[in-house]
């Protein structure tokens, strides 16, 4: 052992040959003497002191160092948090359970509420049927910016002959000649619509509306003809040329590209007006309150799946929990049980230092009686017997906490007989309180939608 210095090692340090020859000087040891010699006491004491001592020190270290790592164990805690997996389960479960009845009744009451706007709707603009339009506004946006394009790449051909710009020039002419039409035909949409309206005065008005945007729109159509054909005539005074035919003789355009250009604005403006009318109902707002109803109404339907799914994660995190603390728990018996095992071994290590030391100091006394032997020149004289320890003046390993823990193991150890009931006691609590809940929630449904309408008993 790497604690035990070597025979030779402890002569030297002990410097026994000196001390040999001191003494034989002084006529020590006496022949046929029965007592120790002031020198062979000394050397008991140095291993007592500096070898029995140090491997002390070391061994009480390690033990101390066991006992603080087996203190920190949460055996009993965890099992008992096992046990009661219903308390756990409450308080990981009750602010959550809190929020999704209350999000359910909140979605209940939004939902009711717009329902009602919506039936007040119907009543007041005397609508008995559902309302009637696209539901993809993706797929509507596409189609009218495909017309737009395709009516401007068509009347940049024609306006880039006059244009001084060339197709460039006539690409960005033609594009907020798109432009235009598209706003024209926004602005029919919502007039046409408007004729639908119960209400006699906004019915008038948004016919009023709707024939004088035609009026300008036809004008604009037209402009756009007398405009390419003064083109032709001369760029530079295109514009002025345009209005001043446009008012002498709407209709008098000789180009047939011209025309060309007036059929081709027309019939995109008519594709746009018609796409903008038919995306929504024709009957004003009634989409728009539609729309938001379906969106509750679906978000209604998710929520309960929401919730359901929310407890179902619950459930899933609850047994992840119970599994960490279960093999948390099982690791530290492991650890808690090896640690016992390494402090017996340490105590065991511990005696048989002492009876190492023992051999080494039977060496030493045995070196310091052959050596002065050898100087005194004679033949041995009788030494008595060898020195040995006195055990119950030699330290002692403190191991209080070890025979506390030696008797908690015993514990530990009917608790982990225990463990995998309980366990599976704790997972079945777990299921049967999710489940529990969710058929809470789904009551909790059932109730709010007869409560505030929803669906019929």
């Amino acid at each position: 052992m790497n604690s035990i210095p070597a025979i030779r090692t402890a002569i030297s340090d002990l410097k026994i040959e000196q001390r040999v020859e001191r003494d034989v000087k002084a006529g020590i040891p006496e022949v046929d003497r029965r007592n120790h010699t002031e020198s062979e006491e000394s050397l008991r004491a140095y291993v007592v002191r500096e070898v029995i001592g140090r491997v002390h020190e070391n061994r009480q270290s390690e033990l101390d160092r066991e006992l603080a790592d087996r203190s920190g164990v949460e055996i009993r805690q965890l099992y008992q948090e096992l046990k009661n997996a219903e308390s756990l389960v409450e308080k990981k479960i009750g602010g959550r359970l809190a929020s999704l009845i209350s999000g359910l009744k909140c979605g209940a009451q939004d939902y009711s509420a717009l329902r009602m706007d919506l039936e007040i709707f119907r009543h007041r603009n005397g609508l008995t049927r559902e309302a009637e339009y696209r539901e993809s506004k993706l797929m509507h946006y596409s189609v009218i910016f495909f017309i737009v394009i395709l009516e401007t790449m068509l009347n940049a051909f024609f306006l880039s002959r006059g244009s001084e710009l060339g197709l460039v020039g006539g690409f960005f002419q033609a594009f907020i000649i798109s432009l235009i039409n598209l706003g024209f035909a926004a602005i029919l949409a919502v007039s046409l619509r408007n004729c639908f309206h119960v209400n006699l005065a906004r019915k008038t008005i948004a016919a009023v509306m709707l024939a004088a945007v035609v009026t300008l729109a036809v004008v604009f159509v037209l402009g756009v003809g007398h405009y390419r054909e003064a083109l032709e005539q001369d760029p530079f005074t295109a514009s002025q040329l345009a209005i001043q035919h446009l008012r002498a003789q709407p209709l008098a355009i000789d180009d047939f590209n011209s025309w060309i250009m007036v059929v081709v604005s027309g019939i995109a403006l008519m594709l746009l007006c018609a796409k903008l009318f038919v995306v929504d109902d024709r009957y004003p707002g009634y989409t728009a309150i539609t729309r938001r109803v379906r969106r509750l109404q679906q978000a209604w339907a998710e929520a309960h799946e929401d919730a359901i799914e929310s407890v179902n994660e619950m459930a899933d995190e609850l047994h992840e929990m119970l599994a960490e603390k279960e093999k948390a728990l099982r690791a530290q018996f492991i650890q808690f049980k090896a640690s016992i095992e390494r402090s017996e071994e340490i105590h065991r290590h511990y005696q048989e230092d002492i009876v190492k030391a023992q051999g080494l100091l039977d060496e030493l006394v045995r070196y310091y009686q052959s050596y002065s032997t050898r100087m005194l020149n004679r033949r041995a004289a009788y030494f008595g017997e060898l020195l040995r320890f006195e055990l119950d003046k030699l330290p002692r390993l403190n191991t209080t906490g070890l025979e506390q823990h030696q008797r908690d193991l015993a514990t530990f150890e009917e608790l982990m007989a225990e463990l995998d009931q309980v366990y599976d006691r704790g997972i079945a609590t777990v299921n049967q309180r999710c489940e529990a809940i969710q058929y809470t929630l789904s009551v909790l449904v059932d109730k709010l939608e007869l409560d505030h309408g929803l669906r019929r008993a």
